[in-house]
């Protein structure tokens, strides 16, 4: 028998379907070529951004060391242990090499001068630097050579040479001195105080470039160092640069062992950084610093280019994830396109393959036929899939979705031996899928298939044998897995580690949701059924009947159509919630469009600071923040958390906050923790110069002694103390500081005694008749007369002290009914008690995290004591939010307080200067260059958190985002392509295995409109079922997918939780193609139906 003969036969008569496998096995084996080669392209470009970002100086890897002898052969070991730890993958990087050795410091003179010493004149430093002569030009004399010679004295004089610049007008002790060609200078180590090396100087130079990736960034710190920083002042130092192999024999033998500052640096080539992967980097990088820290006992691995290419590698990985979810979407609808096929091509055969087996073919050659069959079908397109995949990939760059990437060129593309592996293991896998039915029916005889014919189609095997539930068992441990741990964690070293099997949880869900529904289709066809022929006409009963005959038959195209709409689903889900996600990551942290951090010397805001922002064009709004750690309750045992004071007033115009963060809105819950009222402040007269109140305490307490609390116009607050409080009544007198600026305001009344935490000693203190003097006047500024706007300072014992208004003696003061009566308890505030006014005497109100009241047994409504500051402050929570810009709950439970309070609270006891330190800013998104230009002219020390330039930045977009959009993009084509070739080659199958019936069904009697109707109940129900279940279970995994692959890059979840955000669009345009597709294959089949003679429609077979 002639195989290939035969094969060719078979395969013109079953083209199409020959065609289909042909479509299939293409597709799969691009994608499974492709994936690789796309995540390799977008690492190349990833990688290029982190060569250009780190530049010509970061670029490098230094090893520094200041613990080696300046001696030759300790540098030559140092030298060899640093070139022996280049790995093979750090090899092609390396471009050249620089030992750079400089001495300590040495005091010195000039031409056989005394030496000059102390603590503040100029020092001398010898510095060998490989490669200097390339990087300079001598405009006096010559470079300095290695060849050393000793003077009359037996002094080693060692050539040198000194930069242009460093070499006029050095002060020197008491003289002004220059540097010449053939001066000699004497040094003496500062730090051995003996010994003497002598340099002359023999050449002048100055730089080529000072930009030259030679000075690592600064020639200035290599050719004109400044001195230390000291009071005082010290005098300039000197340089002198020696020749290369010098200056350990000439400089060694006098510093008698002292350590040198010791360098090596590797010059690294950016296109090489930009070719090498970013895991393989890492690792070369790790195993480097392993060998110097053995070999070199306290050098330090300077590496630049690891953080940045480990930031890579973490953003490729979560690249990764969601891009080879797609593709393992993609390929199981191909694979089950490519199922059905197969499938349709054995039940075509059958009759052929067992009629050959009754003949005498064997299994064996049945195979061969297969395999021959194979070399067109699955051998051909995992050939050249690979070549295919690389050159898409490389014109892919030239679509929009990559441009920011590419500049418009070609992604680069890297071809290797394993994108031919991939697709030779996608092709075997489709061997496989295609030959199973083919060797199922060649244990058949012609019995068999008959007798399977004649009867309803029956269960599949896999179905009969509950292997479709042991699926869905899996499918289960894999949502189970996915759900509780996610797919990427972090090690015990902080490392990411992922799982990427896990990645098949949400496609094993969408299978066992078919799975289901292959098993619940009969059920639901049987009852259609039932109904339609008790309820509606025969041509509606028609299309119910034919579904509840053959429901398994209709359940493939069911399967075809989950599996394709839940991929439409997932690829418009993924892409879109994570971009999503990303933004609201940065609009969550910035709070606002900006976000002043202030550093520097000066770290706090002031209000004036406020008043500058506001000035500027383009400021909307600027207000002040305090963000500060601090602790529940009074001791340091507390519940520690994060406070965060903001304006309550304005901060909700100008904050990002989502809806889900709380039951309310932003501007709702800071009304509730903003103060309406506060009592009417005294203010001491112009001019005041002394202040007096009467007061006594009983019982006695010896030491204890009444403070009053002052705050002048600039803010700043003073302690007028009025002496030990007595007995008995008796007015006491302070004096008001000269320094505070007009007006002063009392902020709060105190005692003071030494003592700590609870060492207070109970008793009573009695207040009246505040007065205050000046030239020319004296006033009752506040008499005590039930007042009732004054509330105790919380304690270390929490709200233990009290205040009251008591009834007055006789004779004290000017007459009245009233004084003030505090009720004091051991708590203090290391040693402070009082009161302070307030308008209503109650806690502070405050919005906390909902893990906060659960950790700090502080419930809503309830009051408590917090610890901000070194002062405690009453509190109570008036509402929970779940999250609040800025902050992060499961680092510490929140707080969320109006800023001013919080901060004239504090104060209050006067032994502390307390400011806001953030600043939120909304700009004007129009003039937001000039506007942010303008205030980093303002906070020239801080950081500024610019959410616009942190979204134009940031690590995700646009590589990852345009990663997810490529591979989403292709995964939608591919699932897309396998939908409607599969639904149209379903269609094409049905009609011929119909045509038999639907002739029956014309000749008696069913019209052409009636015919239509049921082929539309008969199709529109595998359609609407499948499109249904596909979309929800879609939406189902897409939420599962996300939460596994939704991590930062440090492996944590997202903050704020992503919210799944669906573009329909791809759903939508896989459903067009599948409509179409549709429409064309019922209609076309409808047409021929009408068009062929009903006696050859009764006599035609399969």
């Amino acid at each position: 028998m002639n195989f290939s003969r035969f094969v060719q036969r078979r395969a013109r008569g079953d083209r199409f379907l020959a065609a289909g496998i042909l479509i299939a096995v293409f597709l799969a084996a691009t994608v499974a070529a492709g994936g690789p080669i796309y995540l390799r392209s977008l690492e190349r470009v990833g990688m290029a951004d982190v060569a250009d970002t780190l530049g010509l100086y970061n670029k490098n890897i230094s090893v520094i060391s200041d613990w080696i002898p300046l001696e030759s052969t300790e540098i030559e070991h140092a030298d060899s242990v640093v070139d022996s730890a280049v790995n093979d993958d750090l090899v092609p990087l390396i471009q050249r090499r620089s030992t750079r050795i400089k001495s300590r410091a040495h005091f010195w003179a000039l031409n056989n001068t005394e030496i000059v010493r102390g603590e503040f004149v100029s020092r001398a430093y010898f510095h060998e630097l490989e490669g200097l002569f390339d990087a300079v030009t001598y405009i006096e004399g010559k470079a300095p050579g290695p060849n050393l010679r000793t003077d009359d004295n037996g002094d080693m004089i060692i050539e040198v040479a000194v930069y242009e610049t460093r070499s006029r007008q050095l002060r020197h002790g008491n003289v002004l001195e220059d540097l010449n060609i053939g001066d000699v200078i004497s040094a003496t180590s500062v730090s051995r105080r003996a010994g003497i090396v002598k340099a002359e100087i023999v050449g002048i130079f100055v730089e080529n470039d000072p930009r030259d990736e030679f000075w690592l960034g600064s020639a200035t710190a290599i050719l004109e160092p400044q001195p230390p920083t000291v009071f005082g002042g010290r005098e300039i130092p000197i340089v002198l640069f020696t020749a290369q192999d010098a200056i350990a024999p000439g400089v060694g033998p006098s510093n008698a062992g002292l350590p040198m500052s010791y360098m090596r640096v590797l010059f690294t080539d950016p296109e090489q950084i930009s070719l090498i992967k970013a895991g393989v980097l890492v690792f070369a990088i790790d195993r480097f610093e392993e060998v110097i820290a053995d070999g070199l006992p306290r050098a330090t691995t300077l590496a630049g280019a690891r953080a940045s290419t480990r930031r890579m590698a973490t953003k490729m990985l979560f690249l990764r994830l969601p891009a080879l979810l797609l593709a393992v979407l993609g390929v199981a609808v191909v694979g089950y396109y490519l199922f059905l096929v197969s499938g349709l091509i054995a039940r075509r055969r059958e009759m052929e393959t067992v009629m050959l087996r009754s003949r005498g073919l064997s299994t064996f050659q049945v195979l061969r036929v297969q395999v021959i069959e194979a070399v067109v079908t699955v051998v051909l397109p995992a050939a050249i899939a690979p070549l295919l995949a690389a050159m898409a990939i490389g014109l892919a760059g030239r679509l929009p979705v990559f441009e920011s990437l590419t500049g418009g060129q070609n992604l680069p593309v890297e071809l290797s031996p394993m994108a031919w592996a991939w697709a030779a293991g996608a092709a075997l896998i489709a061997f496989l899928i295609v030959l199973a039915p083919t060797l199922s029916i060649a244990r058949s005889g012609v019995s068999d298939v008959d007798r399977s014919r004649a009867r309803p189609d029956r269960p599949p095997v896999f179905q009969r044998f509950y292997f479709d539930l042991i699926i869905v068992v899996l499918g289960g441990l894999f949502l189970w897995e996915i759900t509780t741990r996610g797919v990427a964690t972090t090690d015990r070293e902080g490392e990411i580690v992922t799982d990427p099997t896990l990645l098949f949880a949400p496609v094993m869900m969408l299978i066992s949701v078919a799975l289901l529904m292959l098993r619940a289709f009969p059920i639901m066809t049987r009852a259609g059924s039932w109904m339609a022929t008790r309820f509606t006409s025969a041509s509606v009963a028609v299309g119910f009947w034919r579904l509840s005959r053959s429901p398994y038959w209709y359940a493939w195209p069911v399967l075809l159509i989950i599996l394709g709409t839940g991929l439409g689903v997932m690829v418009g889900t993924l892409g879109s919630t994570l971009e999503r996600s990303n933004l609201e990551q940065i609009f969550y942290d910035n709070g606002t469009n900006l976000r002043i951090l202030p550093g520097g010397l000066r770290a706090d805001i002031r209000p004036a600071d406020i008043a500058d922002l506001s000035a500027i064009d383009g400021v909307n709004l600027a207000t002040m923040a305090f963000r500060q750690n601090a602790r529940v309750g009074t001791t340091s045992r507390g519940l520690e958390f994060t406070v965060l004071g903001v304006d309550s007033e304005r901060f909700a115009d100008m904050a990002w906050f989502r809806d889900d963060f709380a039951d309310e809105t932003l501007a709702t819950l800071l009304e509730r923790v903003s103060i309406p009222a506060k009592p009417e402040p005294l203010i001491l007269p112009r001019g005041t110069t002394a202040i007096s109140a009467w007061t006594k305490q009983d019982p006695y307490v010896n030491d204890h002694f009444f403070w009053i609390v002052l705050k002048g116009a600039e803010g700043r607050r003073v302690t007028v103390t009025l002496g030990q409080i007595g007995a008995d009544w008796a007015e006491q007198f302070g004096e008001i500081p000269e320094h505070l600026v007009d007006p002063i305001e009392i902020i709060s009344l105190q005692t003071f005694m030494q003592a700590g935490g609870d060492g207070g000693a109970p008793t009573t203190w009695f207040i009246d008749d505040l007065k205050v003097s000046g030239p020319g006047f004296e006033q009752v500024l506040l008499d005590f007369e039930n007042t009732g706007l004054w509330t105790p300072i919380p304690t270390s014992n929490g709200l233990d002290d009290s205040y009251a208004d008591a009834n007055e003696d006789p004779g004290v003061g000017d007459p009245g009914t009233g004084v003030g009566m505090v009720v004091l308890e051991r708590g203090t505030v290391a040693g402070v008690r009082g009161i302070y006014r307030s308008a209503t005497g109650e806690p502070l109100p405050v919005i906390v995290s909902e893990n906060f009241v659960s950790l700090a047994a502080i419930a809503p409504g309830q009051p408590g004591v917090v610890q901000i500051f070194g002062g405690f402050i009453p509190i109570v929570p008036v509402a929970t939010v779940s999250l609040f810009p800025t902050l992060d709950p499961d680092v510490r439970p929140f707080m969320v307080i109006d800023v001013q309070a919080l901060l004239d609270f504090v104060e209050l006891r006067g032994l502390v200067n307390i400011s806001a330190n953030e600043v939120f800013v909304d700009i004007d998104p129009e003039n937001h260059a000039e506007t942010t230009s303008a205030i980093r002219r303002i906070f020239r020390a801080g950081s500024l958190l610019d959410r616009e330039a942190r979204v134009e930045e940031s690590v995700i977009d646009p590589l990852t985002v345009a990663g997810w959009r490529g591979m989403g993009f292709v995964a939608l084509i591919i699932g897309g392509a396998a939908l409607v070739l599969g639904y149209f080659t379903y269609l094409v199958a049905h009609s011929n295995r119909t045509i038999h019936d639907s002739a029956y069904l014309r000749v008696m009697g069913l019209s052409k409109p009636g015919f239509m109707r049921s082929a539309l109940i008969e199709h529109g129900i595998v359609a609407v079922i499948g499109v249904i279940v596909g979309v929800a279970s879609g939406l189902v995994a897409s939420r599962v997918a996300v939460g596994a692959i939704a991590h930062s890059e440090t492996g944590r979840e997202l903050l704020p939780p992503f919210i799944l955000q669906t573009s329909w669009w791809p759903v939508l345009a896989i459903l067009a193609l599948a409509a179409g597709a549709g429409m064309v294959g019922v209609v076309s089949s409808f047409v021929g139906f009408l068009r062929t003679p009903l006696h050859e429609l009764t006599r035609t077979t399969e």
